[in-house]
């Protein structure tokens, strides 16, 4: 019965070492060498037991990696000095036979003893780790390079637990925040005692919607520091969960150099807008001087009629009445193109978006031109507009755009035999498009890929600044509209294309 059981317990034992898919081995303390190995060693690393036996005090130099030796010899040192029961972990590199190293981690426990008790051999099962080591290798060198480039572009982190309300910054964000790194001291309280509050709030309630949506959230806001300058803080969040914990991570960086050249770019946009604005303005200061002229030249005549009456003793009411009605008509007329001369003429990039009509538009913009068109005996023809059509938008600005567009026909045409302009309005489910067609043959196709670009003109010297089609591309698509030239007509055709409203708030330019 014994003996069976006896045999039945080395089956088992064979069994299962068969089946480990580690490296299991004796090592002798005294001799420092293996006295037993199971086959899984030769089969990993190509060495019979035999074979590393016979390299006796050589074995480390010839199977360890150099700089793991003074490591594994200390930690042979300690294994003499564990407890039955203990283990002990070890990680080195081993060489197998044909040069490549393999990455081990070995758990070591006490194998025999002496009648003294002392530890005579270990007994080892040596894992290969290779991928986890390539793993841990790799995953170093991207945290290294990620730590590079936040460093670069002076970027801090920050990790907050959502559960527990804690959170952790790096010491960049210390820096950017102009806060002192102080163990007892909570971050985000100095941060709301140096931000904007209103930034703040904004903020708080940004965080608090991607916890609980469990969505990224981006934020500006702005903190002032020690000196008094005021900086802009951008933020970028991203939520994680975990099983044990719910986590948000993220990154913030100083952007009031970059804030404060979009805002230096946005006032030379503004400079060159109103420059624009100005030349357009310049051109049509005849067409314009004619338009206040002829008006002036009624309210002169009545005038001198009214005095010749009153001369003359011949002071009729209803001529009187008449001529009064006159004036007053005229006068009107006068001040809507004073008016409209004034609007135009201000700077319109931040005004609110609000809704008018387009045929008021279209009308306030074509008080400029009129009389002009007329003198040099241009045909404008505008087509039916719905007097309940509106859009939202900044008057000034699309009416700046429709004036750059009439201005560009009237030159393209002004010496032609046949010189018309139409304005065309189709209304389409959530926007409008606005057409200007002139009688010119059309725009080149080479000239057409570059109109668009800043400063290209096709004026003689002095006729033009090329930021017109340019500056109204632009606001265009602060508008979420275009302008683009139609290919597909005869003649030189643009096309404002404008939705009808603004759902978000439209880029400033």
């Amino acid at each position: 019965m014994g003996k069976k059981q006896l045999q039945d317990e080395a089956a088992i034992l064979e069994k299962i070492n068969n089946a480990i898919s580690d490296s299991i081995y004796i090592f002798d303390l005294k001799e420092e060498n293996l006295i037993w190995l199971n086959k899984r060693g030769p089969e990993l690393y190509g060495y019979t037991l035999e074979e590393i036996r016979r390299m006796g005090s050589e074995y480390y130099a010839r199977t360890m990696h150099p700089d793991d030796i003074p490591s594994l010899r200390e930690g042979v040192a300690k294994s003499r000095n564990l407890k039955d029961g203990e283990v002990m972990s070890l990680e080195y590199r081993f060489k197998d036979r044909d040069g490549k190293y393999h990455w081990h981690s070995d758990r070591i426990t006490v194998f025999s003893r002496n009648e003294a008790g002392e530890v005579t051999a270990i007994l080892g099962v040596a894992t290969d780790i290779n991928d986890r080591k390539e793993f841990e290798e790799t995953q170093k060198k991207t945290i290294e390079k990620l730590n590079l480039s936040l460093s670069a572009a002076k970027m801090g982190t920050w990790e907050w637990d959502v559960e527990k309300n804690q959170l952790l910054w790096d010491q960049r964000m210390y820096e950017i925040h102009g806060v002192p790194n102080i163990p007892s001291m909570n971050p985000l309280d100095e941060v709301w005692k140096r931000s904007n509050r209103e930034d703040m709030e904004i903020v708080n309630m940004k965080v608090q919607e991607a916890a609980e949506k469990h969505q990224d959230f981006y934020v500006t806001y702005r903190v002032t520091h020690e000196n008094q300058e005021v900086h802009h803080i951008r933020c970028y969040g991203k939520y994680l969960s975990h099983e044990s914990s719910q986590r948000m991570y993220g990154v913030a960086w100083d952007s009031t150099e970059e804030i404060l050249t979009e805002q230096q770019i946005n006032e030379a946009k503004a400079k060159l807008i109103s420059a624009a604005k100005m030349a357009a303005l310049g051109e049509m200061s005849g067409g314009i001087a004619h338009e206040i002229n002829n008006p002036l030249t009624v309210i002169q005549a009545r005038a001198f009629q009214l005095s010749q009456m009153v001369e003359n003793g011949k002071t009729d009411p209803e001529k009187i009445k008449q001529a009064a009605e006159s004036i007053s008509r005229t006068a009107d007329k006068i001040a809507r193109i004073i008016k409209s001369l004034r609007s135009f003429a201000r700077e319109g990039a931040y005004d609110p978006f609000e809704v008018v009509s387009l045929k008021q538009i279209i009308d306030e913009t074509l008080e400029f031109c009129r009389t002009r068109f007329y003198n040099h005996g241009v045909e404008i023809e505008v087509g039916k507009i719905d007097e309940e059509l509106e859009v939202e938008c900044r008057l000034i600005q699309i009416e700046q755009v429709l004036l750059n567009l009439l201005n560009n026909s009237f030159d393209a045409i002004q010496y032609l035999e046949n010189k018309w302009i139409r304005i065309s309005v189709k209304e389409l489910v959530d926007s409008v498009e606005i057409t200007v067609t002139d009688s010119g043959p059309g725009i080149p196709s080479d000239i057409a890929n570059q109109m668009m670009l800043p400063f290209f003109t096709t004026k003689e010297v002095g006729k033009g600044t090329g930021l017109g089609l340019s500056i109204s591309a632009g606001i265009m698509r602060a508008h979420k509209g275009s302008l683009s030239l139609n290919h597909n007509s005869a003649n030189t055709s643009f096309v404002i294309h404008l939705p009808k409203w603004q759902q978000e708030e439209a880029l400033n330019y």
